[in-house]
């Protein structure tokens, strides 16, 4: 098609951003001498006197797979190769709502300084995050066809659900001490939205006749979205751009703010916690946002009846790409999607949070247990994080972690970090089994970088700033 109909080039825009490419527990959240920790806890202690790096500080991307597994549809030879197809077996194993989550953050730049009273941080980053969910009858009627939905009382409920956001974060971080056993921190953020897109409604029931197998087809839709681009729809729902030329301008538009807050206590030289709450906050969206609604229809009650498709249109579907694109845009027709310009519009951020207990078996060996609640978008998803950190002589970070959420309990991971000389480089990965077997496993991440750092370190005691009275005075003098 030389043009393409809004509501099947936005449902899909979204579908397929999520499909290929939030931020998930990283074993770099756990390094004591990387200063990219303090990305999970604004609060975490910062050893060196400063840290800089531009462009290459900070890639970490990973997907999170609540649903569809490959060893679950297939069963395999002893060489590894399908050999029967199982679809009830696959349809059995997915919840009654099932979850693709991405993202990618990536920083333009990246430092840190040591002042007078705390450790001043500030960063650029460019972040992108999608949730698409999916329920249980959809892929049922997909794989078994609507024989298993027969009757008025009896429908296929088809549920989806997307949201996909891009933007970009400055953010100004401050870390102190406010006693020998308390750290607190907090990050400021100032952001830029690019493009946004998130279903408000996405529902539809199939209803089959068990006498004649007639579908009848029932639901509505209804999308927020903005882009840098302005977008007009003619009356028989044709899309246009009004101006293809890009516009930096455009990027500029939509605003919001953030914050990140977060504390660690010892309770002794051995035991210790912290919690923090992370992407607190909002993005205000006024460039070209459109509310797109519409409902299913052909009846005046708004519903479509389909007698299903003979063999012969079939094989037309599979060999006859004009044939195909004739019957998308004929069923398509049935969808009536209104757009409405909006002045503006508001999303808040995927906001999550950690609760971490630790135990320093010796100052260079940490045993960790953390808890991590994330918000997606479309529902927030628990993790539990073990750990174990081995950090040497102020330079060096071994760390693996088991992680355990829902879809997944195989997930172990490994991050190094080593200090030569003042450039610090960094790599990890949450789930390093994954790579091996991508299609069948719940979490996988990424995680990799390069920062210049200061050698001038400090005894923790020397940063307590608040002790007692006597150094409030100080402060007032």
């Amino acid at each position: 098609m030389k043009k393409i109909k809004i509501y099947v080039t936005l449902f899909f825009m979204m579908a397929l951003s999520s499909v290929a490419t939030a931020q998930f527990v990283s074993p770099v959240d756990f390094m004591r001498n990387n200063p990219k920790s303090v990305d999970a806890n604004p609060a975490f202690y910062t050893k060196d006197y400063g840290y800089f790096n531009l462009f290459l500080s900070g890639v970490n991307f990973g997907v999170q797979n609540l649903g569809l597994k490959y060893d679950n549809f297939f069963r395999f030879n002893e060489n590894g190769q399908p050999t029967a197809l199982l679809l009830n077996d696959g349809v059995a194993s997915l919840r009654d709502v099932n979850y693709l989550n991405t993202y990618l953050n990536y920083d333009f730049f990246n430092c840190g300084r040591r002042t007078a009273h705390g450790y001043f941080t500030y960063s650029h980053r460019i972040r992108e995050y999608e949730s698409f969910s999916y329920n249980k009858d959809m892929v049922q009627l997909v794989a078994n066809g609507n024989a298993a939905f027969l009757g008025e009382s009896n429908p296929a409920d088809i549920s989806i659900g997307v949201a996909a956001r891009l933007f970009q974060e400055f953010d100004f971080g401050y870390q102190m001490s406010l006693t020998e056993q308390l750290n607190i921190g907090v990050r400021l953020k100032f952001l830029m939205g690019f493009a946004d897109a998130k279903t408000k409604a996405m529902n539809f029931k199939l209803y089959t006749d068990p006498d004649t197998y007639e579908l009848e087809l029932v639901g509505d839709a209804e999308v927020l979205g903005t882009l840098p681009y302005q977008f007009v729809m003619s009356d028989d729902g044709e899309l246009s751009i009004v101006d293809k030329r890009f516009n930096p301008a455009n990027l500029f538009k939509n605003y919001g703010g953030g914050i990140d807050i977060g504390a660690e206590y010892k309770f002794n030289d051995q035991w210790g916690a912290a919690v923090a709450l992370n992407d607190l906050g909002f993005i205000r969206w006024n460039n070209y946002a459109v509310n797109f609604s519409g409902q299913l229809y052909n009846n005046p009650d708004g519903t479509l009846i389909f007698n299903g498709l003979s063999q012969e249109q079939v094989n037309s579907i599979m060999n006859d790409p004009d044939f195909a694109e004739h019957l998308i845009d004929t069923l398509m027709g049935y969808i009536h999607m209104e757009p409405q310009n909006l002045v503006d519009y508001t999303t808040g951020l995927n906001t999550n949070m950690m609760l971490r207990g630790y135990f320093d078996l010796t100052p260079e060996n940490r045993f960790s247990a953390q808890f991590t609640g994330y918000n997606m978008g479309l529902g927030m998803k628990p993790a539990l994080t073990l750990a174990y950190t081995g950090s040497f002589k102020d330079k060096y970070d071994v760390v693996v972690t088991y992680t355990m959420l829902p879809g997944g309990c195989d997930n172990v991971g490994l991050g190094l970090s080593a200090n030569f000389g003042g450039l610090l480089m960094y790599v990890a990965s949450n789930n390093v089994l994954g790579f091996f077997n991508p299609a069948n496993r719940g979490l996988l991440n990424a995680q990799f970088g390069i920062l210049f750092t200061s050698g001038d370190l400090r005894d923790r005691s020397t940063t307590i700033v608040i002790k007692d009275q006597d150094d409030w005075d100080e402060w007032d003098d």
